[in-house]
């Protein structure tokens, strides 16, 4: 009889004096790193359109929907396209390109496949209810293997589940062989989805059993304002809600107000006030991550003192972006993300005149002597 190889173990007690890992977010609030997010929605509401543009706004190192990413400069992308074809694709990207203001050069990061009318099985099921990957599902390992993209899209379940979406053993092992993918690089699995007309009119955006909500680690619902019923709206209308229906990371139950204008999705919530929800502070945050390296790259210094003339809550103020906030929404902001370590003190030059500034996680201040603590 061969012995029964021993599992892992750990106890809290190892933790003492080790840093708390920070949560790995690719886009703020909305996709956490080494996981599987759903994104539902009606058909034709835009849930391709959508993850086409973020992929752009990854490999361009531009906010999604005024989000920016936590990984500085272009993100790699892998898109399974399973609904439309390589012209629709063309038309579409072209039509974001002048939204973000790039050309088809600067899209290298992404990589698409159309595979309209083909099969695109990722998992098969046999009587015993057993899930096996299948080729394709071999060859998208490969190429994540191969060119290390931080998002993987895939459009949508619909055309690479065989298994019963009611059948939960099923649901759970092709979740659970898209969160292998994710764990190859520690990157982010978007899977797209229908939700039935059930999971519509209730607004849980759902279809098939509850395994689907609880197997992912975050699911986002796209979908249209509701009518007067209760039920999406029939009529033609180019507002749209994106909402958080559920995340293991933050809150849930949040949105952000979208609008499609000139063949794009763009944020409704541009003159935000106070900072309500996680949403809104991930907007923040990026803004003042992206405000304060753009001084620095200027070749600015910006002093670590709040009370300073010249600190950055004052000069982020001036940035047309960052316009909206007021000054102690920047400040705290500061302070969190410096707390978080996104944000470093260090302390530029030696002696009587060397003074404490901020700048972004990698970066570096000319006459950059050491790192201040944020409690010092």
């Amino acid at each position: 009889m061969s012995a029964i190889p021993m599992v892992e173990t750990l106890s809290p007690a190892d933790w003492h004096g080790k840093p708390v890992p920070p949560r790995r977010w690719l886009v703020p609030g909305l996709l956490i790193r080494g996981k599987v997010t759903m994104l539902s929605g009606h058909g034709g509401v835009g849930k391709s359109l959508l993850v086409q543009q973020l992929a752009t706004a990854l490999a361009t190192a531009q906010p999604f929907l005024g989000i920016a990413p936590v990984h500085e400069g272009p993100v790699r992308s892998l898109a399974l396209f399973c609904e439309d074809d390589a012209d629709e694709l063309h038309f579409r990207q072209t039509q974001i390109n002048a939204h973000y203001g790039c050309a088809m050069p600067d899209l290298a990061p992404m990589t698409i496949m159309s595979r309209v009318g083909e099969d695109n099985c990722l998992m098969s099921f046999d009587r015993n209810d057993r899930g096996e990957e299948t080729p394709l599902y071999r060859q998208i390992e490969h190429l994540i293997r191969a060119g290390d993209p931080s998002l993987v899209i895939i459009d949508t379940s619909a055309d690479t589940f065989a298994g019963n979406e009611n059948v939960r053993i099923h649901v759970r092992q092709f979740i659970a062989a898209l969160t292998r993918l994710a764990r190859i690089n520690d990157g982010c699995i978007l899977l797209n989805a229908h939700p039935s007309l059930v999971g519509m009119n209730s607004g849980s955006g759902l279809s098939g059993n509850t395994a689907w909500h609880n197997s992912v680690r975050g699911r986002l619902y796209l979908t249209r304002p509701k009518g007067a019923e209760g039920a999406e709206e029939e009529v033609h209308s180019d507002e749209r809600f994106l909402k958080t229906m559920k995340s293991n990371y933050g809150p849930m139950g949040e949105q952000l107000k979208l609008r499609w204008h000139e063949h794009v999705f763009v944020n409704e919530d541009t003159a935000r006030g106070p900072i309500s929800n996680a949403l809104d502070r991930a907007e923040l945050d990026s803004a003042v991550i992206v405000g304060l390296r753009r001084l620095v790259d200027d070749g600015e210094l910006i002093p670590a003192s709040s009370q300073a003339n010249n600190g950055l809550a004052v000069r982020l103020g001036m940035l047309p972006e960052c316009r909206r906030w007021d000054w102690a929404t920047l400040t705290n902001a500061k302070e969190r993300l410096v707390a978080q370590g996104r944000i470093a003190r260090v302390r530029v030059g030696r002696g009587t005149r060397s003074k404490v500034c901020l700048r972004p996680i990698g970066m570096t201040l000319p006459g950059e002597v050491s790192v201040v603590s944020p409690a010092a």
